[in-house]
């Protein structure tokens, strides 16, 4: 998702900052970016606050106001159940999906109230919303704590003209289904959300009038389906 969302926010114009743990998936993405100004990138462990701090001062030096951030970062584990789940996968999926997601929203903070405008888009998903056996105890955990962290937080934030915006997409068509036991086919891969819609998507809502707020939005498939 990060990858289509960049390229479109590129078409748009905007100078962009990519980052992520592996750099060699970043090179490709910004390799994708086929205009003059292409996203500067830069690696970043979201559950290492001191890497955190990092990418944001680099961002300071190199960009300036923050607009807006797009937070993506997440991942899910193959034994899934109450019974399968061993401490260290619950310790890694909560320190990545939800921890994570407050030590970007942290710094993302700071330098927006001073500014008193920006736009926060946190990519949560279904499984934030209703808990179901297929995405698992401790991803369903960990999204709904992230609904809240969205939620909560854009109710504490909107007098400093700061738009928290939780998208919860259905099964997207990206490499965290091979993160389960029984990966899907290339069919069901077909009839589900693509990285395309959601970048889509996220498009039209940073092109909304700063006065036009959506705090929560739940995308889905025609198809009836679950993450």
């Amino acid at each position: 998702m990060g990858r289509a969302i960049t390229q479109k926010m590129a078409d748009l114009g905007a100078r962009i900052a990519i980052c992520g743990r592996r750099g060699d998936a970043l090179a490709e993405t910004a390799d994708l970016v086929q205009n003059t100004n292409p996203p500067l990138q830069k690696i970043v462990d979201v559950t290492d606050r001191k890497s955190v701090n990092t990418l944001f001062n680099w961002f300071d030096d190199n960009f300036g106001n923050l607009d807006i951030v797009v937070h993506a970062a997440g991942l899910n584990i193959a034994d899934r159940s109450m019974q399968e789940l061993v401490p260290e996968d619950w310790d890694r999926l909560i320190d990545t999906n939800l921890t994570g997601s407050y030590n970007i929203l942290r710094p993302t903070l700071e330098r927006m109230r001073k500014q008193k405008r920006g736009l926060v888009i946190l990519i949560n998903s279904v499984a934030g919303k209703r808990a179901t056996p297929l995405a698992g105890i401790a991803y369903n955990c960990s999204k709904f704590g992230m609904t809240a962290l969205g939620i909560g937080v854009g109710e504490e934030e909107k007098e400093n003209g700061i738009r928290i915006t939780n998208i919860y997409p259905g099964e997207v068509n990206t490499d965290i289904l091979d993160q389960r036991k029984l990966p899907p086919d290339q069919f069901h891969r077909s009839s589900i959300l693509q990285p395309e819609d959601i970048a889509t998507i996220i498009l039209n809502l940073v092109q909304l009038p700063e006065h036009v707020h959506i705090p929560e939005l739940v995308v889905k498939p025609t198809l009836q389906s679950f993450i």
